[in-house]
């Protein structure tokens, strides 16, 4: 018998017996022995299908992004499966997301928002983890995104990408200032000489086109009814002191641009080396301000030192600076963060602004003003002429750090990290508008000598008109004629606050044995709350008029461990985290309806106005959360896995501590530290199967159950001396779906293809006010609908990304790249009746929008030069040029819709006027209508063009109500800019004709042709706000070395 291994020598044994059904051991003994072999390169790639990774975890390189037609990180994110737009990851906002960046978390402290700006040179490796997170991730309920960037160990980097799209308005409209456009609607009532003079009710507009725009008396009723210095002045004054008053340049001048570089190289033999990354973008709003753009710099620096080969030691410098407008004109400062420029990218907005852990009544589909979204009224339409209607907002923050990884031996290693996040907010008026204190390019020479007819050569006082609408300032004067506010409601948001937070992490990893890897940690984070923000006016007064003071120091932390468990094929992480949160603060003992809330208490915010009220130290709350995530490789290109969490997080500070006091001195908002912290608990299923080593399937479903999140319950005395609202833990929501993503990232075509099928379920326990009086409360809890749940709607969604890379053999055209990249979302859904606000009780979310596609492409071309390349390229936003109407459904006087029209909001006109599916009235009863609606197949979106005449279709409710129009034509309006009116009647279905003279059966071609043009559907009055996002071309450069 002959014993053959390899590396030892060969070892024979013979004369052996063997007897029947025995056995007979048999012993070799051998030594080593060299062999000689040819080398042996050992190529290291990553798996498509990583089997001990039980989550969603999408994991890409910086090279994979570069040719994707995006300007930021978070665009890339945002279009991969369960993600949407603003990194919102399974219905958790970004807030919810932990943020890290080279081992450091970059959440900020005020609502958890993290600072995301990196620039795309600098980035390594990116992580997204949307489903099945460790145990080892704190104060985070959303997902994970973990970003490395370059570490220059061996050479010099430098990496510079600039990109730049000309300035235009963002409006299918035409012309530059499309607000002064002849037929604009807050221009052609007071310009146009056909009218102006009588006005709107002149007689030169019929019924249907006055509709279309604000009513305007006429100048000539305008002088009748002046006196004083106003007396003296002509019509051709009063034009003058109107169009002094709308000088703006409302033309937007400036790009959109971005500035993306990185620096980094070894020094020397230190064993040191540095990176260096800035970022600067500019983002033009649609109505310039005082400030014209949002405007964004960040710079982030590491310096990396290996102590040994066992141990390395990182330092971390984050800056970030973002200079713009308040995103509230007039109210209480809630969103402190400057306003992003540039447009919405779904047609109904982005949904909230606000930080989903606090909740209000429209959570998630109510979305913060916004320049675009701005009410148009008289108060409103002021952001469009004036330059100082919305204060101007500075947010700083500076991040610094250091990490320590030390490698124990061949089974072990510990990370310890240390960091301190300080941040600014900075919100207030821009200039006081003085007789001394011209606009813009002003000199006393410019004043009309109608304006110095009407306000004198120096005007009145520090509220000078004479500069208008230049300046900010509190008086609520207007235009004389137009009556556009000049000022009042004006930059309100006031923010001088100052975060700091201090954070420790210290993570321990060791491979016990083959089949156990142990994960422990604790990681603790302590602020320093300096706040004082809120709402001015010193002269008109409003409820919301008020201020915000405290100072608090509450501390976080966390305790972690985790075993990672091969068992004959099955790899199984159990963990369990423990959350700690102590507000480190006393609290007031007040009843629900105590007189110390009242006015009559006005005192210093906090302590004083409670000081004879027992207090006693804030819930200090630990919570145990279990993580199970199990693998289930099937083959070595496919896997099961399944995983559960508990995840818990920090309520934000405004809802832990903040006494909101109204103007009169009262309390018009609490908070309470010792509400619980949110808690989700997520299930996920998922396969994955490796095809081809070339192409990674994904399919997983998830859900995601969030309870104990705050909102506000409003409490009321029985005099009304005390009416607060008081934030409680009485909201939930439920998110699940399903999620399928096809992805390749090799050969000569590659890319992507990401689908979501996401519902989203959300309601209150308890009820949304308590009042002391018994009568009224019982009549509340009749009436109330607080307490029902939202209904459920799907809200699927998709992104793909295709590119071709030409091939070598091509020659001089070879690794030119051609990507398109886009994506579909269905239509929002939102609650709608009827017009005037109607209601059904128990109908929601019945109108669904149009679905919303995009289409983006890049063309670009690689150049290597020496030992550098250099990349060209050009950038097609909607390469198809498709047009959608911007609007949200859920500020119906906002957007491009006016509320100031004849016959019928704007709003409603718009929407009575379309022709939708029964379907949306299936959950309506006939005899709860609140109007005759017309069949078809129309959904808020669809819209009639504006070259095709407007044929307005009137419904009556009856054949009898047709007769008796026929029977008496007197009834029927004047037609002047109007041709041609429909009649339908609903009873019997048919269609008659109004010219202006004949009444009678419409001709079916005519009808036909009505409905074919969308004629008949009364678009929104603002016609230069309705349709946004025209194709766009942006060209750019990227050179490395």
């Amino acid at each position: 018998m002959r014993a053959q291994l390899i590396g030892y020598a060969e070892d024979v044994s013979s004369d052996i017996r063997v007897y029947i059904d025995l056995t007979t051991t048999v012993d070799f003994s051998t030594s080593p022995e060299a062999l000689e072999g040819a080398a042996v390169d050992v190529v290291a790639r990553r798996s498509l299908v990583q089997p001990d990774v039980a989550g969603t975890v999408i994991n890409v390189s910086g090279s994979d992004i570069e040719n994707i037609p995006v300007r930021s990180v978070g665009d890339f994110i945002s279009q991969q499966a369960g993600v949407e737009s603003g990194m919102v990851i399974r219905g958790s906002g970004i807030n919810e997301t932990a943020f890290v960046i080279d081992g450091i978390s970059t959440r900020g402290g005020r609502d958890g928002t993290p600072t995301t700006a990196i620039a795309l040179t600098s980035v390594d490796e990116l992580q997204i983890q949307t489903g099945g997170m460790s145990a080892s991730v704190g104060n985070a309920r959303g997902g994970a995104i973990n970003i490395v960037t370059k570490d220059p160990r061996d050479r010099m980097i430098l990496d510079v990408l600039i990109n730049q799209t000309p300035a235009n308005n963002m409006s299918f409209a035409e012309g530059a200032e499309i607000v002064k456009d002849d037929d604009a609607y807050w221009w052609k009532p007071y310009k146009d000489e056909n009218m102006n003079s009588a006005g709107t009710d002149g007689g030169a507009w019929d019924n249907y086109y006055k509709a279309q725009y604000p009513a305007f008396t006429g100048w000539d009723a305008h002088m009748a009814g002046t006196t004083g210095a106003g007396a003296t002045l002509t019509k051709a004054d009063w034009l003058e002191v109107f169009d002094w008053h709308h000088r703006k340049n409302t033309e937007v001048t400036e790009a959109f641009s971005s500035i993306d570089l990185t620096f980094g190289m070894p020094l020397g033999g230190t064993g040191l080396r540095f990176l260096v990354s800035y970022l600067n973008n500019n983002e033009p709003y649609f109505y310039p301000q005082a400030r014209s753009s949002f405007k964004e710099n960040s710079v982030h620096a590491k310096l990396m030192y290996d102590l040994s080969s066992s141990m390395k030691l990182m330092a971390f410098v984050k800056t970030a600076n973002q200079e713009g407008t308040a995103h509230e004109a007039w109210d209480m400062l809630h969103v402190p963060y400057p306003q992003r420029g540039g447009t919405p990218l779904y047609p109904w907005g982005a949904g909230s602004a606000n930080s989903t852990l606090v909740f209000n009544s429209n959570q998630g589909i109510s979305p913060t003003e916004t320049l675009i979204n701005q009410n148009g009224d008289h108060v409103g339409r002021s952001v469009i002429f004036s330059w100082d209607r919305y204060a101007i907002t500075d947010y700083n923050t500076n991040i610094m750090g250091a990490t320590f990884t030390h490698t124990l031996n061949a089974k072990s290693f510990y990370n310890l990290g240390f960091s301190i996040n300080s941040e600014e907010f900075k919100t207030g008026p821009n200039t006081r508008r003085g007789s001394t204190n011209s606009g813009p390019g002003d000199s006393n020479s410019d004043v009309p000598s109608a304006v110095v007819k009407l306000y004198g050569a120096g005007g009145t006082g520090v509220d000078s008109l004479v500069w208008t609408p230049w300046g900010w300032t509190s008086d609520g004067m207007s235009n004389p004629g137009s009556g556009a506010r000049l000022g009042g409601h004006w930059a309100r948001g006031r923010d001088d606050s100052k975060i700091s937070s201090t954070n420790i992490n210290f993570d321990y990893t060791t491979q016990l044995n083959s089949t156990n890897q142990i994960n422990a940690g604790a990681w603790m984070s302590m602020y320093d709350y300096d706040m004082e923000y809120g709402s001015s006016d010193s002269v008109i007064v409003h409820v919301e008029r008020g201020a915000q003071k405290w100072q608090k120091t509450p501390m976080q932390a966390g305790l972690y461990v985790e075993d990672k468990l091969e068992f004959k094929g099955m790899i199984a992480t159990l963990g369990m985290s423990m959350d700690y949160y102590n507000p480190n603060t006393d609290w007031w003992n007040y009843g629900d309806y105590a007189r110390d809330l009242t006015a009559k208490e006005k005192g210093e915010i906090g302590d004083e106005r409670f000081s004879d009220v027992d207090s006693e130290a804030a819930e200090t709350q630990v919570t145990w959360n279990p993580k199970i995530r199990i693998a289930f490789p099937i083959t070595v290109n496919s896997k099961l896995y399944f995983n559960y969490g508990t995840y818990r997080q920090q309520l934000t500070a405004q809802e832990s501590f903040m006494i909101w006091q109204a103007w009169r001195g009262e309390v018009h908002q609490i908070g309470d530290p010792s509400n619980p912290m949110p808690k989700t608990v997520s299930y996920e299923v998922g396969y994955e199967q490796a095809l081809r080593d070339a192409y990674l399937l994904r399919v997983g479903g998830y859900y995601k159950d969030n309870s104990l999140q705050s909102k506000t319950v409003w409490y009321q005395s029985i005099d009304s001396e005390v009416s607060y609202n008081k934030s409680q833990p009485y909201n939930y929501s439920d998110t699940r779906g399903l999620e399928f993503s096809l992805s390749k990232n090799m050969g000569d075509m590659r890319g992507y293809f990401n689908y979501t099928y996401s519902v989203r379920t959300q309601g209150n326990f308890g009820w949304g006010s308590q009042y002391e009086n018994d009568v009224t409360q019982a009549t509340y809890e009749l009436t109330s609908t607080d307490h029902y749940q939202i209904k459920p709607v799907a809200e699927p969604f998709a992104s793909a990304n295709l590119e071709y890379v030409a091939p070598k053999s091509m020659g001089p055209l070879a690794d030119f790249r051609v990507t398109l990249n886009g994506g579909w979302r269905a239509g929002r859904h939102f609650t709608w009746v009827g017009p005037g606000g109607a209601s059904v009780p128990g109908v929601n979310n019945n109108i669904q929008m149009r679905d919303f596609f995009f289409l983006n492409a890049r063309l670009s071309k690689n150049f290597y030069v020496g030992g550098s390349r250099v990349m060209v390229f050009a950038d097609i936003q909607n390469l198809l040029n498709w047009k959608y109407m911007y609007f949200s459904p859920y500020n119906p006087d906002g957007g491009p819709f006016e509320g100031q029209g004849h016959g019928g909001t704007d709003w409603d006109n718009y929407m009575t006027s379309l022709h939708m599916p029964t379907e949306f009235w299936n959950e309506v009863d006939a005899n709860e209508m609140t109007y005759n609606a017309i069949a078809g197949d129309d959904r808020p979106g669809t819209f009639r063009e504006r070259d095709v005449a407007y044929v307005p279709i009137e419904v009556v409710a009856s054949t009898d109500g047709i007769e008796a129009l026929a029977a008496d034509l007197t009834q029927l309006p004047t037609l002047i800019q109007t041709e041609n009116v429909l009649y339908y009647d609903h009873e019997s279905g048919n269609y008659y004709r109004w010219d202006g003279t004949n009444f009678g059966p419409a001709d079916n071609s005519f009808v036909d042709d009505v409905k074919k043009d969308k004629a008949y559907i009364d678009m929104p009055n603002e016609w230069h706000r309705t349709f946004l996002n025209p194709r766009t071309i942006s060209i750019g450069l990227r050179v490395s070395f």
